[in-house]
């Protein structure tokens, strides 16, 4: 040998023999000085010879029972590989393969294991372009795939590693075993460490862009869409970490562009880059911008057409951008996204729209549409049940509304094939609990209304129901189950047949969308207007549902406005409008009002806010409305809500005086006929309100004909001031009372209405002249049998009446009975009744003595009755209760006006039995 001259043989064949001996002291003896010997030669033709000598027994030491052993004979096999030969591969894979290619692998030692993986790197370091030719590619591979499935990071990250010389030393012959290593090391697209990730990524590429891109389409044959290579990668795309981000988009970007199939991978990696556009972090939204720039650039060169025949020649994309017209709107949106994203006013350039949008065709072959592939999984995303991505701060649907967005920007008008899908599924995510997500949903409506006109997707919330118009009826309230009428005509639409949920989703979605909308046109908005303020939508019992359409409407009457579709009024008290046909503002204006009927505060609240911003837009007052279209409201009497009607009475000014006579006639239309058997409620808040406006009359200076407070007599108050049986009928009878107490309180009802100016000569004065008596008697009845009713504050509001009662024509023995059951109310069970009759007599007194009684009520305080009611009142003005004294005494000084004689003896008569007699002093002096 020619190294004799450095070493004697017989040195060198003992520390060869040191390595197989059975003493481990003598084994790491003589690998130390086989290590020292090596490094020590300097001479390459040495070294060569040496290394030749050596790398069998070492090779036999990858099985030493120590772990030490054999970790530095591996190293010392990795460094004489590259003064060897290819041939001595023969040797080392075999032996390698031997020790890592089971499952279990023999080796236990995870340093070991390394080093044997690393022994691999060095050959293909050192013979690149043996490995292919001589057949040696097979051991990589039975090694490789198990390897790469080890626990440790390290190992994994070596393995990958020595993927990636594999494939850059054989290149194409990779084709071979590249598809069974990507399949085993598809699994460490998800480990834990982050740089293990970025590693696999990276090799992971290399294997797909050198023959495995059958793992591609694995998703066609794997059950579970969450293991697919497609959601490995898109989890990577949203991973925690910038750098495998990074490492990511290289590997989609060369996929996209260096490989064959690149054309056919667009539709599946092109939502990555869109999701890249969106990252928090610069670098990697500048290199996704990059990536589609790249895209366009070679979507343009393969849909170049450059051909003279004109004829035959097809549009081509440089048409497209030197003569066709480009119209981009504003995109300043109405609400910020949550994401850093592109600036979206920045339009895409065209061939970046067109790669997304557009069919691919490449001479004629390729017809691969990008966007009509990830759609669908996109929107399935967006509500998918399993949300989390691992090693992500991203949750699968947040990511797949972002790329969604990114989708609609490049795709700008193309997404009307898609837009019932995108709907539906924002539907599904307008109300979640993730404010995040909630807020991309907004956006991302705003973006489809900035896009697209109102046409585009107005059919598609607004579909006409195929039943057409349909007749709505609903029970009168005075006819059989069988008979009904008719109250109108209103043509269905989605929100006729669907669920509450999913209309307030729609509303919420239609808000959106006309708040980021750039065209409105008059048809579209009477189409919108027609919709919101259908009875479907209009449903006061939801008020979630209702606070969305408060919302909606406050955006659309903006729109209106900026559209000039609806103008400012000069001046809202002049009666009438500048056209026939019914204003779109009267509309909203009506729905708001009917939207107060709402039991739920909010709705309320917000209702009244959106209804005046109305009134300031179009009248500069937040009252203006109420009088422009106060005729209009009440047009319909049968299907005006006691809200509309209360918020008319309370601003209507002016014409309220007006059309006073329209206002009574709703509520006869309404309290006509009560049933008490059903739920009246509605009836009796009408009722109520009636007796309120009657209450106010005096303010509101209005004037009630005296043929309407004739029917409220007849249909209203007699009728239902009667006693019937159930507490709801009780309810309308002291509504009833209190309204005929307003009436005569205030001087309000005429005395025609009880003695009519009519000729009794003829057939029809005296038919008025009896009708006048009969309601007179009704009335007079009405008030006697309340008197004594069991709801002390109803005989409080009867006793306080009576004065006004006795003041009108009836009858002697009507004022005598009237009279009798008063008096009996000063024994009545409550002080406070008892009191306010004493009062009440005292008022009545006063009224005969100034002669405010009519001649017949008059006869009725006989000598004898005055007499009777005086004892009575003697005896309770020595009761216990201070105040019911007082109120006795005061009464019986007025008594006394009336016969003094009878009230002075009946005095003397009673003083010596009264525990007090100042009072009655009072009465004697």
């Amino acid at each position: 040998y020619s190294f004799c001259t450095l070493l004697e043989m017989e040195t060198v064949r003992h520390d060869i023999n040191c390595l197989q001996d059975a003493r481990i002291d003598i084994r790491w003896k003589g690998l130390q000085r086989v290590q020292k010997n090596f490094d020590g030669l300097e001479d390459e033709e040495e070294k060569t010879v040496y290394a030749s000598e050596l790398i069998k027994p070492l090779l036999k030491m990858f099985d030493d029972k120590r772990d030490r052993h054999r970790e530095n004979a591996a190293i010392m096999v990795k460094d004489i590989l590259k003064c060897l030969q290819y041939e001595c591969m023969e040797w080392v894979l075999p032996v390698v393969v031997a020790r890592l290619a089971n499952e279990p692998a023999v080796e236990q030692a995870e340093p070991v294991r390394l080093e044997l993986v690393e022994v691999l790197v060095s050959c293909l370091q050192a013979f690149p372009h043996d490995i292919a030719k001589r057949g040696f590619l097979d051991y990589f591979a039975a090694v490789l795939k198990v390897c790469v499935k080890d626990a440790d990071p390290d190992m994994k990250i070596a393995c990958c590693d020595c993927i990636t010389h594999l494939c850059n030393a054989v290149r194409e012959n990779t084709k071979m075993v590249a598809i069974d290593i990507a399949k085993a090391m598809k699994p460490n697209l998800r480990v834990k460490q982050w740089k293990v990730r970025m590693a696999s990524i990276k090799a992971f590429g290399l294997l797909v862009k050198n023959g495995a891109t059958d793992i591609i389409y694995d998703f066609r044959d794997e059950p579970n869409a969450m293991l697919t290579t497609k959601a490995f990668l898109k989890a990577l795309a949203c991973d925690r970490s910038e750098s495998v981000r990074q490492a990511t988009l290289d590997v989609v970007a060369d996929w996209m562009m260096e490989t064959t199939d690149r054309i056919d991978m667009h539709r599946h990696f092109v939502p990555i880059v869109l999701l890249a556009m969106t990252d928090d972090i610069e670098p990697v939204r500048e290199k996704a911008r990059q990536i589609i720039l790249g895209l366009a650039a070679f979507y343009e060169m393969d849909n170049e057409d450059n051909s003279i025949n004109l004829e035959s020649r097809r549009v081509t994309l440089k048409d497209i951008q030197w003569y066709a017209d480009d119209n981009y709107p504003d995109m300043t949106m109405p609400i910020k996204s949550s994401f850093a994203g592109t600036d979206l006013s920045d339009r895409p350039p065209l061939g970046a729209r067109l790669v997304i949008a557009e069919v691919y065709h490449v001479n004629a072959k390729h017809e691969l549409q990008c966007c009509r592939t990830f759609i669908p999984s996109v929107l399935e995303d967006i509500v998918a049940l399993e949300w989390t991505i691992s090693n992500s701060n991203v949750n699968r649907r947040t990511a797949a509304i972002r790329t969604l967005i990114m989708t609609l920007w490049f795709i700008e008008g193309n997404a009307l094939q898609y837009m019932q899908g995108i709907l539906d599924a924002l539907y599904k995510v307008l109300r979640d609990d993730d404010v995040h997500i909630k807020n991309e949903a907004y956006f991302c409506l705003a973006l489809l209304g900035k896009l697209h006109n109102p046409g585009n997707y107005i059919p598609l919330l607004l579909t006409k129901s195929a039943a057409g118009d349909l007749e709505v009826r609903e029970q009168a309230a005075d006819q059989d189950e069988v008979e009904y009428r008719e109250i109108r005509r209103r043509t269905l639409t989605i929100f006729s047949t669907t669920a509450n949920t999913t209309k307030i989703n729609i509303l919420i979605a239609f808000k959106y969308l006309l708040m980021g909308s750039a065209e409105l046109t008059e048809e579209q908005a009477c189409v919108i207007t027609q919709a919101v303020t259908s009875s479907d939508v209009v449903d006061i019992e939801a008020p979630e549902q209702l606070l969305a359409l408060a919302s909606l409407i406050d955006v659309f009457q903006d729109l209106l406005l900026k559209f000039k579709l609806i103008k400012p009024y000069k001046d809202v008290a002049q009666e009438g409008y500048e056209t026939e046909e019914t204003p779109l503002d009267f509309y909203l204006f009506f729905t708001l009002l009917d939207m107060q009927t709402c039991v739920d505060v909010k709705v309320v609240a917000e209702s009244q806010k959106v209804l005046t911003k109305l009134n300031n837009i179009l009248s500069g007052t937040d009252i203006g409305l109420y009088m422009k279209h106060f005729l209009r409201s009440i047009e319909d009497i049968k299907n005006v809500p006691l809200p509309v009607l209360t918020m008319l009475i309370q601003h209507g000014g002016p014409m309220l005086q007006k059309y006073t006579t329209n206002i009574i006639d709703i509520f006869l239309s309404y309290l006509h006929n009560v049933r008490y058997d059903v739920d009246a409620r509605g009836q009796l808040k009408y009722l109520t309100t009636l007796n309120d406006f009657v209450l106010e009359l005096t303010k509101l200076d209005v004037v009630i004909p005296a043929k309407q407070i004739e029917q409220i007599l007849l249909v209203i108050i007699v009728p239902n001031g009667r006693w019937h049986v159930g507490g709801a009928a009780h309810l309308f009878r002291k509504a009833s009372l209190g309204c005929l107490s307003a009436l005569l309180v205030q001087n309000i009802v005429p005395n025609t209405l009880w003695e009519p100016e009519a000729d009794l000569d003829t057939e029809e004065g005296k038919k008025e002249a009896e009708e006048g008596k009969e309601l007179l008697t009704s009335v007079v009845d009405t008030w006697k049998n309340a008197l004594d009713s069991d709801d002390s504050e109803l005989r409080a509001v009867v006793v306080k009446m009576s004065p006004y009662t006795i003041r009108l024509p009836m009858r002697t023995q009507e004022a005598v009975e009237g009279m009798k059951e008063l008096m009996l109310r000063l024994d009545d069970s409550n002080d406070v009744v008892r009191i306010i009759t004493a009062n009440t007599l005292n008022v009545i007194f006063t009224d005969l003595l100034e002669g405010r009684l009519t001649k017949d009520a008059a006869q009725a305080f006989t000598t004898s009755r005055v007499s009777e009611w005086a004892s009575t009142l003697l005896l309770h003005m020595d009761d216990t209760n201070v105040e019911l004294k007082e109120a006795a005494c005061g009464c019986l000084q007025k008594v006394r006006e009336v016969n003094s004689e009878v009230v002075t003896n009946l005095a003397k008569q009673v003083r010596d039995k009264h525990m007090t007699t100042r009072y009655i002093d009072k009465l004697i002096g």
